[in-house]
């Protein structure tokens, strides 16, 4: 029902604007009138641009056309062209054995050329087409061209059935080439096995090709095939002479286009110079090789890669008018559509591009160090331009958009450790009745016992706080290695437990409530296999 109203009210408006303009005065500006072609068969003939008295252009051509039609066959026609003027009228009639057929104004020529010039072209293509009708009347004619139709038709024929048994050929062959045999690691990238993906682009590569050369031979067979006849042979001359105009076209803007090409080139040509010679100053500085006062090797690898881009940038901006199109109307709308699509998404990406870059020039961290962002900690393995890379301790990848560390506090735990190591700690909760200097003997015996803590720098026991019930320490050590962090703290607890054990102690923490009436000290645990035996039965 919307498509039935939608064709309604275009049928309204169509009427409408047929009525206006049938109601308009006959004294229109000639600009606003429509030509009229006088075609006939497919030929064309002449095409009048002026109207006379009350009759439209369309008008004349028409009449025109019924006037070639009526005009009867003879053994000789005699064409010619008389000039004429009537009244504020100026013209030339095209006569045919002393009969009016084609009149024109000399309004209807173009500007280079007379009315006389115009109208001999009318009597040239009115010849050619009496002798293409009397021609339709001549078997032989008719008899030839149906034997190049078929010779044609033939010739057409094998050349499908030859498209499509190449087509099968192509793709059976591509068939046998699709196994993971010895072509298999050649065509893997990243562990992806790229043949089967192959085969499936080049088959409907194959088909599309299938589908275009049969479609330009029908076009060439309907061609041929209309121009074998009199009465079609307009029609095939104009299928010709489009396709001639396609490649005529094709072939001038490709020869036209070749300085521009040639420009294009040489601008990315010497962008690619440049590059080179940055990736090779900056791949120094990265490596060590050259020092710069301006540049270090930390920010030399995020340097390098804003420089190449903005040189492809400021390349492409330069060759843009000479890309061949560029300033047509086609081209235009996709750099609109691509600009819109860039600055609707453009608004996180520079985000995230402007995160990594400040985390790069202020050198919060590198791969390789040990850091905490956030609630994640773990071993930095990529900083990207988008996103950076953190593997924890439990062999984890943890991503995090650069947008987000701009807004993030971090903690780098590699980037002091030379050459002290860095700093760990741990807190117990002791009673005021035991001596301090007996509590800091054992957590630094704890601390000797733990595999991974320096001897140098000495540990060393702060007493961080007096509570009410119990005196806070805080254990301080050092290590040469972040990433081991976690372990060496969990060793450190039990060493620490254990000292406090041997020497009947009891940790008050977290939390305090009352004095027991028996020291809650855990007995030395010994494991099954190293237990005394007994005289026990079992």
């Amino acid at each position: 029902m919307p498509l039935l109203r939608l064709l309604v009210v275009v049928w309204f408006a169509i009427s409408a604007a047929m009525v206006t303009a049938q109601d308009e005065p006959l004294h229109e500006p000639l600009e606003a009138v429509a030509p009229g072609s006088v075609d006939i068969w497919g030929m064309h003939i002449t095409t009048v641009r002026a109207q006379y008295r009350q009759y439209t252009p369309k008008e004349r051509a028409s009449t025109t056309v019924e006037r070639i039609r009526s005009i009867p066959v003879a053994k000789r026609y005699d064409v010619s062209v008389n000039l004429v003027q009537e009244q504020d009228y100026k013209g030339a009639w095209v006569m045919v054995n002393d009969q009016r057929i084609i009149g024109l104004l000399d309004k209807d020529a173009p500007e280079k050329l007379t009315i006389g010039e115009y109208a001999e072209q009318a009597k040239s293509r009115l010849e050619l087409w009496l002798e293409r009708r009397d021609a339709q009347q001549k078997p032989e004619l008719l008899v030839k061209g149906a034997i190049y139709t078929a010779i044609a038709s033939l010739c057409f024929g094998g050349i499908i059935f030859l498209l499509l048994r190449g087509r099968e050929r192509l793709l059976a062959w591509l068939e046998k080439r699709n196994n993971p045999g010895a072509n298999a690691s050649r065509l893997q990238v990243g562990g992806i096995y790229l043949l089967p993906y192959l085969v499936s682009m080049l088959s409907s590569l194959a088909r599309l090709l299938l589908m275009a050369l049969i479609a330009l031979f029908s076009y060439l067979w309907l061609a041929y095939v209309m121009r074998q006849f009199p009465y079609t042979v307009g029609f095939g001359q104009r299928l010709t002479d489009y396709i001639v105009d396609i490649v005529t076209k094709i072939g001038l803007g490709i020869l036209g286009s070749i300085p521009d090409i040639v420009m294009v080139l040489v601008i990315f040509w010497l962008a690619s110079i440049v590059n080179d010679m940055v990736k090779n100053v900056f791949s120094r500085i990265e490596r060590g090789r050259l020092r710069s006062s301006l540049f270090d090797p930390e920010t030399a690898k995020a340097t390098r890669r804003v420089i190449v881009v903005l040189v492809w940038l400021f390349s492409i901006v330069i060759a843009y008018p000479y890309i061949p199109g560029s300033g047509t109307e086609a081209f235009k709308g996709v750099s609109v559509f691509l600009g819109l699509i860039v600055s609707l998404g453009s608004a996180g990406i520079v985000s995230q591009v402007l995160g990594g870059l400040i985390v790069v020039y202020s050198r919060a961290f590198q791969p390789g160090e040990y850091v905490k962002v956030s609630d994640y900690e773990g071993t930095v393995t990529t900083v990207g331009v988008l996103s950076t890379k953190i593997k924890t301790i439990k062999n984890e990848e943890i991503t995090i958009p650069n947008a987000v560390l701009l807004n993030a506090s971090s903690t780098n735990y590699s980037r002091l450790a030379k050459p002290d190591g860095i700093i760990i700690s741990t807190s117990v909760t002791i009673g005021y009745d035991t001596p301090w200097p007996q509590v800091h003997h054992l957590l630094l015996d704890a601390a000797q016992r733990t595999e991974g803590v320096r001897d140098k720098p000495e540990p060393n026991v702060r007493q961080t706080a007096l509570s009410d019930w119990y005196v806070e320490y805080r254990l301080l050590v050092h290590i040469d290695q972040p990433e081991i962090k976690v372990a060496v703290l969990s060793e450190l607890h039990q060493h620490i437990q254990d000292v406090f054990a041997e020497a009947d102690l009891q940790i008050m923490s977290p939390h305090f409530i009352d004095q027991p009436e028996q020291a809650l000290v855990p007995a030395p645990w010994v494991a099954p296999d190293k237990a005394p035996a007994t005289d026990e039965p079992k």
